[in-house]
């Protein structure tokens, strides 16, 4: 007989017999460090998966299985396709299993998962260098960004990252099938994940076209440059405009996102802010260098951010909160017309990266 202890909900309910139970294993992953870290990260996560349902589902909690940890919820039938896309697209799951709530007996169910795999997932794991943040804690932020908007996986997401590095995010939102833009200040950071690209689209058969032309992020200020990328998974679907995905990458800087682009272009708006001087960003008020707190960078870039966002879409965070308060993070974005949201499970995405940096997501929506 397999013994259960619930450890995240001491009082839990009974639960009823007729419902059905589901179990998902986490993804151990390559980063042991986050693993440890992401147990609440994953819950409040499956929280909001489940909001998106088309039935209610309870006992969202975490259990423990001969010593195995899984998150577990219940329903009353069994998923249906778009629910099981909603669960399979989890940034953390390595397995899903299914079982009747009662049958504490019974083997686990191996239930297939179907993710939106547009472009292998490989993609965003290839490309190796100092300073990347975890691909799992990246499809998070793109996941809870989806979740907290009016937008779904039928709709034509396109997605910007406005610190976009070498193009984790854009990767990771490049396998749904997302149009994506990046922009990044370090010129040699943006050349790298173009040639990066260019090679893992010829390698995996990808039919696709690239172009490059400038762009002028202010009178009389530095030229800025944009590269193209047009791809399909072959000839024919590249034929059709509309079957072709895209991927930008901008030479530029954040500050100037309204002069890139028109208003209300982007349905998601995700980005992992500067941690330190090694990640900086400069804001044109009083920095000409990198700065380590993403404040003013904020306090330039969020009247920009409101105006490209599309309405009911949704901007998702990162930042180490020891160099700015949530708080004062808050108050910012409810000045710039933001729409904050942080009842749970909001409040659970805070975790320790290091010594020196305790990351957490802010999400809000423009209404």
């Amino acid at each position: 007989m397999l013994n259960y202890s619930i450890r995240q909900t001491p009082k839990t309910k009974a639960v009823n017999p007729s419902m059905l139970r589901y179990l998902l294993l986490r993804n151990p992953g390559h980063n042991r460090v986050y693993y440890l870290e992401s147990e609440n990260l994953a819950l409040a996560e499956l929280t909001l998966t489940t909001r998106r349902f088309e039935q209610a589902c309870e006992h969202i909690e975490v259990i423990d299985i001969a010593g195995i940890s899984y998150l577990t919820f219940t329903v009353g039938r069994p998923l249906s396709e778009i629910e099981l896309t909603w669960l399979s697209s989890l940034s953390f799951i390595f397995a899903l299993f299914q079982q009747p709530a009662d049958a504490s007996e019974a083997a686990l169910q191996p239930v297939a998962l179907t993710p939106l795999d547009y472009v292998d997932s490989k993609i965003s794991m290839l490309l190796k260098y100092s300073g990347k943040t975890n691909e799992i804690f990246t499809r998070l932020m793109i996941n809870v960004g989806l979740l907290s908007s009016d937008y779904g996986y039928a709709d034509p997401i396109h997605l910007l990252d406005p610190v976009s590095g070498k193009g984790t995010t854009l990767f990771e939102a490049a396998t749904y099938g997302f149009d994506v833009t990046g922009i990044e200040m370090d010129r040699k950071k943006v050349h790298e994940t173009a040639v990066f690209l260019k090679k893992f689209l010829e390698q995996d058969k990808y039919k696709h076209s690239v172009s490059k032309r400038p762009m002028y992020s202010a009178q009389g200020g530095a030229e800025a440059y944009i590269q193209d990328f047009e791809y399909a998974r072959d000839k024919e679907s590249f034929k059709s405009e509309g079957s072709r995905k895209h991927l930008s990458l901008i030479a530029g800087n954040a500050i100037h996102s309204r002069r890139y682009f028109k208003a209300e272009k982007f349905h998601l708006i995700v980005g992992d802010l500067p941690y330190g001087i090694a990640h900086g960003n400069v804001s044109h008020k009083k920095h000409k260098s990198p700065t380590r707190s993403p404040a003013e960078l904020m306090e330039t870039c969020l009247p920009e951010f409101h105006q490209i966002l599309k309405a009911g879409g949704s901007l998702v965070l990162a930042w180490n909160t020891f160099v700015w308060g949530r708080d004062a993070f808050a108050e910012l974005l409810a000045e710039h017309g933001f729409q904050l949201l942080d009842a749970s499970p909001y409040d659970q995405f805070s975790h320790r990266v290091d010594q020196s940096i305790k990351r957490d997501i802010i999400v809000a929506r423009k209404a």
